[in-house]
């Protein structure tokens, strides 16, 4: 290995080797970002090319070999951080250079950007029927025994149901036995109010006199004294005045008799006695004249006022007795009045299904089966069914004026608007357009079922589509898949949703430009099932790379 002089080695020491790591370095900073911008979105192609540009990356490191230790032997000492930013300059320089002429993109990887027409849609199932369509309904809930096959075009007065009515010759009779119980029921209903109104009336009648006795007492009280008791109580003083009198005159006769012996002390004490007594009679005779002349007293009149008191309590009390009971009296003759009336109906209704035992087309039109049930998802009516009284059995529609009834899940229903385009295609023509127009929305939600028949869990409005155009193969019960253009734009930049690259700032592509590809950021507008609207961040003609390589979002 050649050895550098000392002169040299001075040189290198003094300016060359300081110089040569920071220029370096200065290489290394410089290109870190180009690096990043490369690294980020080409990921899986720099690991291709860094394989490929193995060998070179060796051949660097084989060449850089003399120079390390030439410097190392002049006693220039470089940092690993020098080294690195040398290998670093030297490799991004090598993928930068390798990238136009060793990655090849094929023709179907890129996508030109071009201005054109953008549609919108929200694809639904659907379901054709007749806007204007005669709904036979079962008259009875009897088993059907015969139905006109599904598709026949029935003329008006075929026959297009039989059913068994023998359910309800039971009916009738149970109906007829039904009046007759309630027809006595009513009578004994009827004789019981009378018997009770006759009662109340009689206990009515009793407290009222009882209430007019409390009247004339309370009143003789507030008139008191009256005349007539006045009088007596004088003429009773008067009298006991004179029987007092007298018995005083003959007690003061008897002692001289009594000492002469005409009488004996016996006599005496009798008289004594009859005197004392007259006496005590005069002075009630007195109190009595007092008591009439004072009239009646307060307790006589709170005890006559709460004897009227009570008296009028129970005269109330009987009046709204009577009031409610005859209510409950009466609400028992209406109940039976009601029962007859519904065993009456119960008669006619059972006889009128009896003389009904099949249904005949109203007008012409193709015979469509309904659905059995809601909750049996897409089962039809059929023979040995037992439809419940007005259940739809079966349609005929008028071919000329079909619709299709379809759902749109309430995150979208905001987008369709009546009058707006549809495109429709049915099932049994594939790869036939059809023309239509949003006729009705629903006015409220409801939860989608299921094919077996249970609650899904998503809300939907029902729509209704019209079809503009005619065609004699489009008829009632047909599958069909109804497409609502929900957005129409011309003239707008677009790209495959493939294209677009998922980033915590929005929404980005590859473009390929020249020799580079770049990623770049972009405001996007509205998307359909293939394609997304780029409101801002591409122009016409440029190419961005459809399916790029996975990456973490920046």
């Amino acid at each position: 290995m050649t050895r550098i002089g000392g002169r040299a080695r001075s040189v290198i020491e003094e300016g060359i080797g300081p110089r040569l790591g920071l220029l370096f370095e200065a290489i290394g900073q410089r290109l870190r970002p180009l690096r990043e911008r490369i690294e980020q979105p080409l990921r899986p192609v720099v690991e291709d090319i860094e394989r490929r540009l193995r060998p070179l990356s060796e051949d660097i490191e084989r060449r850089l070999r003399p120079v390390r230790e030439r410097l190392a032997g002049a006693g220039v000492v470089l940092r690993p951080r020098h080294w690195a930013a040398i290998a670093t300059a030297l490799g991004l320089i090598a993928v930068y250079f390798s990238l136009g002429s060793g990655v090849q993109l094929k023709a179907e990887d890129l996508f030109e950007v071009r201005r054109g027409e953008f549609v919108a849609k929200l694809r639904e199932p659907g379901e054709l029927r007749a806007l204007e369509s005669a709904t036979i309904s079962a008259a009875k809930d009897l088993t059907i025994i015969y139905l006109i096959p599904e598709g026949t075009y029935a003329k008006k007065g075929d026959v297009l149901a039989r059913f068994d009515p023998g359910k309800y010759e039971g009916q009738y009779e149970e109906a007829v036995a039904a009046l007759n119980v309630s027809e006595a029921d009513l009578h004994k209903a009827e004789t019981d109010l009378e018997a009770q109104r006759h009662r109340l009336q009689s206990e009515i009648a009793r407290f009222e006199t009882e209430v007019r006795f409390a009247h004339l007492d309370l009143d003789d009280l507030k008139k008191r004294p009256l005349p007539s008791e006045l009088a007596q109580a004088q003429m009773e003083v008067r009298r006991a005045q004179l029987a007092f009198e007298n018995a005083e005159a003959k007690r003061k006769l008897l002692p001289a008799l009594v000492e002469k012996g005409y009488i004996t002390r016996e006599t005496l004490e009798d008289a004594e006695l009859k005197a004392l007594e007259a006496k005590t009679g005069l002075q009630a005779a007195h109190f009595n004249l007092q008591r009439v002349k004072a009239g009646a007293t307060p307790a006589e009149l709170e005890r006559a006022n709460v004897r009227l008191e009570q008296a009028q309590f129970a005269l109330d009390k009987a009046k709204r007795g009577m009031a409610s009971q005859l209510e409950s009296y009466e609400a028992n003759v209406e109940r039976e009045k009601a029962n007859i009336a519904r065993a009456n109906q119960l008669i006619r209704t059972a006889e009128t299904r009896l003389k009904v035992k099949e249904i005949t087309a109203p007008r012409d039109g193709v015979v469509v089966y309904a659905r059995a049930s809601e909750n049996k998802g897409n089962e039809k009516i059929q023979l040995g069914m037992i439809p419940y009284e007005g259940q739809p059995i079966l349609y005929l529609p008028d071919p000329s004026t079909i619709v299709a009834d379809t759902e749109v899940n309430e995150v979208d229903i905001g987008k369709v608007q009546v009058g707006g385009p549809t495109e429709l295609q049915l099932d049994s023509l594939p790869g036939v357009t059809f023309r239509g127009t949003v006729l009705k929305i629903g006015s409220l939600a409801r939860m989608k079922l299921t094919p077996a028949g249970t609650p899904s869990g998503i809300k939907v409005f029902d729509v209704t589509v019209k079809i503009d155009d005619k065609d004699e193969r489009i008829r009632p019960g047909l599958s069909a898949t109804v497409g609502i253009i929900v957005e129409r734009r011309d003239n707008v930049l677009s790209v495959p949703l493939s294209a677009v690259l998922a980033r915590k700032g929005g929404q980005a592509v590859l473009v390929a430009n020249g020799r580079r590809i770049e990623e770049r950021t972009l405001v996007l507008g509205s998307s359909n099932e293939h394609h997304v609207v780029v409101e801002e961040g591409l122009r016409e003609g440029e190419r961005v790379l459809v399916n790029p390589p996975p990456s973490e979002p920046a």
